[in-house]
């Protein structure tokens, strides 16, 4: 594992630590009732909307077609200050993007990251895009990584279209969503999901070459990560325990990441090439 994979299994550790997802006793909220109903639905073949309009990183109106250039599409929703998931599953698109050699066809998509904050701007916009364009180093990616906002209603349409179904929760004042990747037909027809915050690189090269050919993969793994944290009240029994167990199922979780890690040392380069 790289810096970058290391520095993000913390992150995980981190949020275990900082968010359990139990309410504080007394509370009258469910985390159940709050992450109820918040997965991607898989639309395996449906299209996305070209004429839905949104805002770039320069302040400029755009179409959702505009970004459908003949390249597979990787479509990205969350929201730019998303202080959990969401930069960690754009660092591992950038991560996979990094595996493979500047010619590959793995590395021909457009990337487009859509905020379901209504509150965000063009400003957060380019500054996210500013931090991934630095990351990757690599010159098309000026062209072809999109990072937009949009009203509530364009928004909203997009994330019913791809099954992305999120919710705002104004006592925490997070959205709680679902991370993956939704991957599109040059001509924006969905062909597959990506979910949870890893993309194996021979996984993410075969979702590509479905996607140029304009073939639905298989429905995917259906267990949602969930980008959202609602912690318990600190000094309490249940704040300690429920540290101790997310400590756990994270450490765990960074055990399958570094043995997958581990076994992609050595690829078969086979994928390169899809």
């Amino acid at each position: 594992m790289n810096g970058n994979g290391w520095k993000e299994l913390f992150v995980l550790i981190g949020c275990a630590l900082l968010a359990p997802a139990l309410p504080a006793p007394g509370g009258t909220r469910s985390p159940g009732d709050l992450v109820r109903g918040i997965v991607y639905e898989q639309h395996l073949g449906q299209p996305v909307s070209p004429a839905l309009t949104f805002v770039d990183d320069q302040g400029r109106t755009v179409q959702l077609g505009s970004y459908f250039r003949g390249r597979p599409v990787v479509l990205v929703m969350g929201y730019y200050r998303c202080p959990m998931l969401c930069g960690i599953g754009i660092n591992a698109t950038a991560r996979t993007l990094e595996e493979f050699p500047p010619e590959s066809s793995s590395r021909d998509f457009e990337f487009i990251f859509v905020s379901v904050d209504p509150a965000e701007n063009y400003l957060a916009a380019a500054e996210k895009k500013s931090e991934y364009l630095r990351r990757l180093g690599w010159a098309p990616a000026a062209e072809r990584w999109h990072f937009l906002t949009g009203g509530e209603a364009e928004t909203a349409q997009l994330a019913d279209q791809i099954g992305f179904r999120y919710r705002y929760d104004p006592e925490t004042k997070q959205y709680i969503h679902p991370s993956g990747l939704v991957i599109l037909s040059p001509e924006g027809k969905i062909t597959s999901y990506l979910l949870g915050i890893d993309y194996p690189a021979a996984e993410f090269a075969r979702a590509l070459g479905n996607a140029r050919r304009g073939e639905p993969g298989i429905v995917g793994q259906v267990i949602s990560i969930l980008c959202f944290s609602q912690s318990p009240a600190p000094g309490t029994v249940a704040y300690y325990v429920l540290i101790a167990l997310r400590c756990g199922a994270v450490l765990t979780l960074g055990g399958v990441i570094l043995l997958i890690r581990s076994k992609r040392r050595h690829p078969d380069r086979r994928y390169a090439e899809v």
